[in-house]
């Protein structure tokens, strides 16, 4: 399905005889997606029982979706401030932490919300799972609905292979990591890096939250860092240091060591299962 930011759902080519599709067809039972369910702490959802819309009101907004964007809010953001995680969106399938009440982050990818203690309308989104592409839309529904972002200052950051950039460059002159981004037309703010060139286009969940903030009239801009390794990499991290963000970026000396740390325990569960 194509759409104002790029291709939201898969399409499909298959060259086979039609009598063997046939036979597959009888042998084919229809499929249904575990649905999506966000679940707030028991104070927030106090909060939201009070409220008029039972939305969470948002003025900056961060969505992470990918290994290096996550670790990045998870550096930059989380660790060097008074975020506390208020929210998390879970499947049926996902194991729940009893004590918690969010998914157990040790066995599962998580996709947790956190909030900034000292202003509650600035909201971070780490999506550690892979949302598939059938299910993008329900996906990002799922935050619309539960999430007041009519006057937020939202940003996306996420990443792609430079193995699927198109450029007159040949791929061996370019220069990686490299961000490339796309704002929707109600974000009038400068950008910081190129805008990402035609034909390239979002995939997945991020070209379908692009397409709905674009709808929605929201202020969305979305970072992309083009990588040319599929491991996690300090530089690839880093990059998104170019991006203009609704937060103030926080480093310390431990900064240094938390990236390679990460890049380290990745690589060695990369090696681990390949």
């Amino acid at each position: 399905m194509a759409t104002y930011f790029g291709e939201v759902l898969p399409v499909s080519s298959r060259a086979v005889d039609l009598d063997d599709d046939e036979d597959e067809n009888d042998d084919e039972l229809p499929q249904t997606l575990p649905s999506p369910v966000l679940q707030w702490s028991v104070h927030v959802q106090e909060e939201l029982n009070h409220s008029k819309d039972k939305k969470l009101s948002c003025s900056k907004f961060l969505l992470a979706y990918g290994i290096e964007a996550n670790a990045f809010a998870d550096i930059y953001l989380i660790k060097q401030s008074s975020f506390e995680q208020i929210g998390s969106i879970f499947t049926s399938s996902d194991a729940v932490d009893e004590a918690t009440g969010f998914k157990d982050s040790r066995r599962n990818k998580t996709c947790s919300i956190f909030r900034d203690s000292n202003d509650s309308s600035a909201l971070v989104c780490m999506c550690k799972r892979d949302v598939l592409p059938e299910e993008s839309h329900t996906w990002t529904k799922l935050i619309l609905d539960n999430i007041d972002l009519s006057h937020a200052v939202i940003t996306v950051l996420t990443s792609f292979s430079t193995g699927n950039y198109s450029s007159e460059i040949p791929q061996s002159q370019l220069k990686t990591p490299f961000l490339r981004c796309l704002k929707t037309t109600e974000y009038t703010a400068a950008a910081v890096c190129p805008a990402l060139e035609q034909p390239n286009m979002l995939t997945g969940f991020p070209a379908m939250l692009m397409t709905f903030f674009q709808v929605q009239k929201y202020k969305a801009i979305i970072f992309v860092c083009y990588k040319e390794n599929r491991f996690i990499e300090v530089a690839n991290v880093k990059s998104f240091l170019k991006a203009a963000l609704p937060f103030t970026i926080r480093t310390n000396l431990n900064t240094e060591t938390m990236l390679v740390d990460l890049t380290e325990k990745h690589a060695i569960h990369d090696m681990i299962y390949m």
